[in-house]
């Protein structure tokens, strides 16, 4: 028997033919862009700065090539694959929440609302000290015939380790990890369903997001939510579609992402227990789970009975042990699902899909949005010494553009000082001019690919306000971020 709800008939181009020219037209802007670069480099601008720029474009214009020609959403490889009534798995998904007593219902309903009924909701109240909790318990008497749990903790203990008192009474097969803002698509959980019992090597994955107040008011009204929401959506369809096409997907995000329990059952308790610099790190929720996925292999599977239930065995020694994979004796060796598909050298997939959809609660203010890119960058840091140390046994070329982005990251400052500070000190007014108008250039062709792909939505004049927020305010959070990584807590 097919899932309940599952479309008989579901688009599989994003794109109409004329959509489609203007993309190779937006390829080959970037690539004139990037030998124009070469030139200037060579006779004009600064060297420093002019090889800084060529690699961006180098690393744009392979972020757009893969993901517009190379991705295809995996749902739409797998929509129409019947799923017997006694083999659907049970899904636990797990929302912790801590004084969200303004977004805890929709995001609570949505979860009530999916159309995957095999499904179990445990929601860990974090110690909440606004309504948040009363309002929960009115949920669960209103919606008696749902599978809910409610967990009210004296105490918050943090994010992590409210997803760890989860873990620890949920039966689900797969998890779906949402965070308490956010509010998913009703049928989000059926999708995922059908890939993870379509590609048994598949450990995780995530879907698209988009900010809830995106279209609410006009052109100054939520403004740093509609900049958010331009570059969340971009984020994920070029990003994530490219780190996809090699199932190398970087980061799952918090707002919805989907693993399967043999992945990181185990993991999850140092996870939540996880020690950096000597002290308990709090941050580094979604890139560390991630990095576990992509670091260690599947069980062993017997084709023949695909429902064999295994632990999952780290290989890595990052994390103070190793042990032998299951697969292989050979770390390098390529193997093959049930469907005859090459895996990624034997290790987990972590994939991206286009149509699982969710709506996320983004920071309104500047001073709460900074806060949050320290914190995600406190995380990023401390992601470097478990992805960095295993991103190369990945796909070659998604392993090289991951450490070129990353070395680029930790660069970027210096860049944007010399431009900004020295270079007009010392008379060179012609290198920052170049500069600023490459970086305008690339808000402007993520602006316009987000307009091919979303026709009527206006957001798409957001996108280069964003890349200059980005490039002269978010650098420097990096180094902040790095000098007050001890400073951790949730909020």
């Amino acid at each position: 028997m097919a899932l309940s709800n599952v479309p008989k008939i579901v688009n599989t181009r994003e794109l109409d033919n004329k959509r489609w020219f203007v993309r190779a037209l937006l390829l080959s802007a970037v690539l004139t862009i990037l030998f124009a670069k070469v030139y200037l480099t060579v006779y004009v601008i600064d060297m420093g700065v002019g090889i800084y720029s060529i690699l961006t474009s180098f690393v744009l214009f392979n972020i757009l090539f893969i993901s517009y020609f190379k991705y295809k959403d995996p749902y739409l490889k797998v929509f129409d694959k019947k799923i017997p009534e006694s083999e659907k798995p049970l899904v636990s998904i797990v929302v912790p929440v801590k004084n969200e007593e303004a977004d805890i219902t929709t995001c609570i309903q949505s979860c009530i609302n999916q159309t995957y009924k095999k499904k179990e909701i445990i929601v860990i109240d974090d110690g909440s000290t606004d309504k948040t909790g009363s309002i929960l318990d009115e949920i669960k008497n209103d919606n008696p015939s749902t599978n809910l749990r409610i967990v009210h903790l004296k105490e918050s203990v943090g994010k992590k380790k409210a997803i760890e008192a989860a873990s620890k009474i949920a039966k689900g097969e797969i998890y779906a990890f949402m965070d308490s803002d956010c509010d998913m698509a009703h049928d989000a959980t059926e999708k995922a369903v059908q890939l993870f019992y379509s590609d048994k090597q598949l450990g995780a994955l995530t879907g698209h997001g988009r900010v809830k107040n995106r279209h609410a008011g006009g052109f100054r009204d939520h403004f740093l939510e509609k900049l958010q929401d331009v570059y969340a959506d971009g984020a994920c369809r070029a990003q994530k579609g490219m780190e996809s096409v090699f199932s190398s997907v970087t980061c799952c995000a918090g707002s919805l992402s989907f693993y399967r329990r043999d992945a990181i059952q185990d993991f999850i308790p140092q996870w939540a227990r996880d020690r950096f610099l000597g002290m308990e790190f709090k941050f580094a929720t979604d890139r560390r789970m991630t990095a576990h996925v992509l670091s260690t292999r599947p069980p062993l599977l017997s084709y023949s009975s695909t429902h064999q239930s295994q632990t999952a065995m780290p290989i890595v020694g990052s994390e103070g042990y190793t042990s032998k994979s299951m697969l292989s004796n050979d770390s390098e060796s390529v193997e093959s699902n049930s469907d005859g598909k090459e895996e990624v050298n034997g290790y987990w997939k972590v994939l991206y899909s286009q149509n699982i959809r969710v709506n996320i609660g983004v920071p309104p203010t500047l001073d709460s949005l900074v806060k949050q890119q320290v914190r995600w960058r406190k995380s990023f840091i401390r992601s470097l010494f478990a992805a960095g140390g295993i991103f190369w046994k990945r796909p070659f070329y998604v392993a090289l553009l991951y450490y070129l982005q990353t070395s680029m990251k930790f660069i970027r400052p210096y860049i944007v000082a010399t431009t900004v500070v020295f270079m007009p000190l010392m008379g060179d007014y012609i290198t920052p001019i170049v500069w600023f108008a490459g970086v305008l250039f690339t808000g402007m062709i993520y602006a316009v690919d987000f307009r091919l792909r979303n026709p009527g939505d206006r957001n798409w004049l957001y996108r280069p306000f964003f890349t200059l927020l980005s490039t002269y305010v978010y650098t420097w959070l990096l180094i902040y971020a790095a000098i007050t990584i001890k400073k951790t807590g949730w909020r």
